[in-house]
């Protein structure tokens, strides 16, 4: 199944979120949009809320938190 949530950020930036998921497991988690980000990054916060878990990782533009909403909305 795959999940995607299309949003404007708190701080005005638009993201895609896509949660793929199989048999209530989380398979993979994609994020893009206008937001700026170390690639690094990105790959690492993605691995991150796969896990369900917040990421130390600078996003300028979104909440970590705030993907990590959504991604929970996604699942439940």
């Amino acid at each position: 199944m795959i999940c995607e949530k299309i949003f404007r950020s708190r701080q005005g930036k638009t993201v895609v979120l896509r949660v793929y998921s199989e048999e209530g497991r989380i398979e993979k988690v994609e994020v893009t949009g206008d937001f700026f980000a170390d690639e690094n990054d990105i790959e690492y916060l993605e691995r991150s809320l796969k896990e369900l878990k917040p990421a130390k990782v600078e996003v300028i533009g979104v909440d970590v938190d705030e993907l990590l909403e959504k991604v929970k909305e996604c699942i439940s």
